[in-house]
């Protein structure tokens, strides 16, 4: 058995990671702006999957085009971003304006979280299909183009899924350093105080946050739509779980390292998982006579195993990591040879 993994599952790998990224960055964002830890975001990003079913069933069924993978991560990243909107604006700020604390307004994401997963999975099982005879649970794997790399023949999403999110980070890092209003929004990141008193609308940067949180949860979930089993909304309370990692690695001080947080996680749960399965498998078994069991199922262990070792040597994340003085340590070794 090979140690390392394939060409198809190394590209689906860094797919899932890259997606995972996005989330990651998004749930960062509207931590840093309202301080609110949200526990729905992961279903919010299923919006996106469940648009992109829809789409596949009423308009792409026989299509096998591109232009999928340009409509349905705008079309379900618009209808999240409407969904974040209304939960912080209906939800979320009432609350904080009437004095709850974080934890309350955390448990509140949990309510709405479980609301939401209800009512996306009753649209699938009540709503008829044009083509798939059952929405909830429908695999939507083979309707896509396929694409050769390296001789071999792919899944056109994991390709296009990290060339998405390179995307979506630079635009969002235009808007952040270019537009007027990007200024204002990391001015209330850093002081919104201060940055009320200058004049912003702190309520506005806030609101606009959620937009661009949920955007980026349903653009990543309706590509991520091709990776599942079947397009089913209870996936979320495991991806969740992955996204908070990702966050926590990355530090919840900046949204570009929870970008990088999320990557790191979700390459260890995929990559990390088979790599250490194999090893297990092809080393250990025959040479200790252990019991030849898979261990790609425990990619949770994973995620969670590398949170806790953040939270033990690094309690800041990646981001409070001096890279500057570790490149240097490292430069000086090469040269001491």
């Amino acid at each position: 058995m090979p140690i390392l993994p394939g060409l198809t599952y190394t590209l689906s790998s860094l797919a899932y990671a890259a997606a995972i990224g996005l989330l990651s960055m998004g749930l960062t964002l509207t931590y840093l702006t309202t301080k609110i830890p949200n526990f729905a975001h992961a279903t919010i990003g299923m919006i996106g999957s469940v648009v992109m079913l829809i789409l596949i069933d009423r308009i792409f069924y026989d299509s096998n085009s591109w232009l999928i993978f340009l409509l349905g991560p705008i079309a379900g990243g618009a209808a999240a971003a409407a969904f974040g909107v209304l939960m912080y604006r209906a939800i979320l700020k009432p609350l904080a304006d009437r004095g709850n604390s974080v934890i309350g307004l955390m448990i509140a994401t949990l309510a709405v979280d479980i609301i939401l997963l209800n009512i996306l999975t009753l649209i699938l099982n009540l709503m008829p299909g044009e083509h798939i005879p059952k929405l909830i649970g429908a695999n939507v794997v083979g309707f896509q183009p396929k694409i050769r790399v390296a001789g071999i023949v792919v899944d056109s999403y994991t390709i296009v899924l990290p060339i998405t999110a390179l995307v979506l980070t630079t635009l969002f890092h235009l808007f952040l350093t270019r537009t007027s209003f990007g200024v204002a929004m990391r001015a209330t990141i850093e002081n919104p105080d201060l940055a009320s008193a200058m004049g912003v609308n702190v309520s506005l940067v806030y609101t606009v946050s959620w937009a661009l949180s949920g955007f980026l949860a349903g653009a990543a979930g309706a590509l991520m739509a091709f990776a599942f089993k079947g397009v089913d909304p209870a996936v979320s309370a495991l991806v969740i779980v992955t996204v908070f990692a990702g966050s926590i690695v990355g530090g919840l001080t900046s949204v570009y390292w929870g970008l990088i947080g999320g990557i790191v996680v979700g390459l260890a749960e995929k990559l990390g998982t088979t790599i250490i399965n194999n090893l297990y498998r092809t080393l250990l078994v025959p040479g200790l006579g252990l019991p030849n069991i898979s261990l790609v199922n425990y990619e949770k262990v994973m995620s969670l195993g590398l949170v806790i070792m953040v939270l033990l040597y690094a309690p800041q994340g990646l981001a409070g990591v001096d890279w500057g003085r570790i490149l240097r340590k490292i430069k000086s070794v090469k040269g001491g040879r």
